[in-house]
Order: C-alpha cells, then sequence, then structure tokens
C-alpha cells in the first residue's frame, strides 16, 4: 500500500515477509517489534492502525493474539501480606479451566510494520503466507 491510501483506525492484512534484512529490522530501530516480526514471518494477520510515520513509511498497529499466559498486579494489602517490597509487584503463570485445561485469552499487541506489507483486507491473502489470526473458539 502506499502511505496516502492508510487510515488510522482502519484495519488492514499485514503480511510479513519470510527474509527480514537485519539491516533495517534492529531493536534499534523497530522496537521490540523486531522480535515479534522474527516470529511471525511468512504470515499475515490483521492489524488495526493506531498511527502512521510517513517520514518512516512505517504504521503503528494492534494486533490481536490469544495467550494462556496471564499476569496479575497485586495490591499493597497482598504485597504486605507475604512480605514483599513495595512497588509493582506481580504473580504470572497460566489460567486454567475447571477441568485443568489452558484458557486462550485475547490481548492485544502494539507493532510498528512497513506500510508496504499492508493489504486490504477485501483481498485475497498471499498463498506463501499462513494465517496467524486469532483462532475461532
Amino acid at each position: 500500500m502506499r502511505t496516502k491510501d492508510v487510515r488510522v483506525g482502519q484495519t488492514y492484512r499485514c503480511e510479513v515477509p519470510y527474509s527480514l534484512p537485519l539491516g533495517r529490522f534492529r531493536p534499534e530501530t523497530m522496537g521490540p517489534s523486531c522480535w515479534t516480526l522474527s516470529w511471525l514471518r511468512g504470515t499475515h494477520f490483521p492489524l488495526t492502525v493506531v498511527d502512521i510515520d510517513p517520514q518512516a513509511r512505517t504504521v503503528e498497529g494492534l494486533r490481536v493474539a490469544t495467550s494462556t499466559r496471564v499476569t496479575v498486579d497485586l495490591t499493597d494489602d497482598q504485597v504486605q501480606a507475604v512480605g514483599l517490597p513495595p512497588g509493582r509487584n506481580q504473580v504470572a503463570g497460566m489460567l486454567l479451566d475447571v477441568e485443568g485445561e489452558p484458557v486462550e485469552l485475547p490481548r492485544a499487541v502494539s507493532l510498528t510494520v512497513p506500510i508496504r506489507w499492508l493489504r486490504p483486507t477485501d483481498t485475497p491473502a498471499s498463498s506463501s503466507h499462513h494465517d496467524a489470526s486469532v483462532r475461532g473458539g
């Protein structure tokens, strides 16, 4: 897509190429997105644009993903009760249902991607890419 065609608030299909040139996709240039994008090579997924950087020709967008991992912030009373130091304390783990099976919860992940990876959602996906969107259920 071209920069002038992209709109904040719109959802596009993002197609991540199989090859990510190291010169362009480093933490210094792409921030934390470079690690996530390396795991998403060769996939496509919906991405809702929240900001556009015309100079860098990138967008910041939100991808909805599912995860069995949950993190809960402890209250000050809970921190004090277990004798932890004051500050932000968390419990991280997996949420299980009544049968002991992991529960997948949706979460929004922020990504910075090049505009050229965006496609209108009503066009066919590239047959070489597999779908990494949220599983239904």
